[in-house]
């Protein structure tokens, strides 16, 4: 199987030039998976629940995921990208899983940052898909830094474990790394590389989007251009789940309650 990350300087609120963009660098690639960042279509700060409910979408309907639809259809691909969902008087960050065939689930981002919990509501669950026979968790940027969440995924069967994300530390990939190697799974993580103004301060995204094996290896780095990366897996491997002083993870996992 082989599964990629997308890197992209995001344009704030152009949706337009943003999915021209995906379609662009995704191109003619041979590819099963892949991943966009968080809010890849809009940016993502913005400082009110009235700008947000202007740019939000339902799904499948909205625009963004229609796009999504055609991209992933001209290509022959999966896509996983998060976008601002609006649903009756609520808004969510939500990932949504798109494959060749059209519209396929999504995950509503269930752990919220202090200044996401003023303007969106909550996930209630994490749910596993299989593309071309290998089965995907999304995890949704700041939900990495929660363990309790991969570990619900691998217990469902994930294989691969897709971060969409907008990174600022370095923390957060070691903590994916970390995530890799204690559930023994792939992991895909997408950045963007713009810079965007909050609250009077610069913030920028680090780039370094990247592809980590099931034993913690970084297969490719993103570096900081705006690009696609590929990675060649042998996803059935990680359906071994020994670690060096246990033969059965899932059954010490098992021991605690999820």
């Amino acid at each position: 199987m082989i599964i990629s990350s997308l890197q992209m300087n995001i344009i704030k609120n152009n949706k337009d030039k943003n999915l021209l963009k995906v379609e662009e660098l995704i191109g003619n690639n041979k590819v099963d998976l892949v991943v966009l960042p968080e809010l890849f279509s809009t940016g993502y700060f913005y400082d009110t629940s009235s700008q947000l409910w202007e740019i939000a979408e339902e799904i499948p309907n909205g625009i963004t995921t229609q796009k999504l639809i055609s991209i992933a259809g001209k290509a022959g691909c999966h896509l996983v990208g998060t976008i601002v969902e609006k649903d009756n008087d609520r808004l969510f960050i939500t990932s949504e899983i798109i494959g060749p065939s059209g519209y396929i689930g999504k995950h509503r981002k269930r752990h919220l940052t202090d200044d996401e919990v003023a303007l969106y509501s909550c996930g209630e669950s994490s749910d596993v898909y299989e593309i071309n026979g290998c089965k995907i968790g999304i995890v949704t940027c700041f939900e990495g830094w929660f363990p309790e969440i991969t570990r619900e995924l691998i217990l469902k069967g994930a294989q691969v474990i897709c971060h969409s994300a907008l990174i600022t530390s370095e923390r957060t990939f070691d903590i994916m790394r970390i995530r890799a190697i204690e559930n023994k799974v792939y992991v895909i993580i997408s950045n963007g590389i713009n810079t965007e103004t909050y609250k009077n301060r610069s913030i920028t995204f680090k780039g370094d989007s990247r592809i980590i094996d099931y034993i913690g290896n970084i297969l490719v780095n993103a570096g900081q251009e705006e690009k696609i990366i590929l990675a060649e897996i042998h996803e059935n491997e990680t359906l071994i789940k020994n670690l060096d002083d246990c033969h059965d993870l899932i059954s010490e996992i098992k021991k605690h309650n999820y």
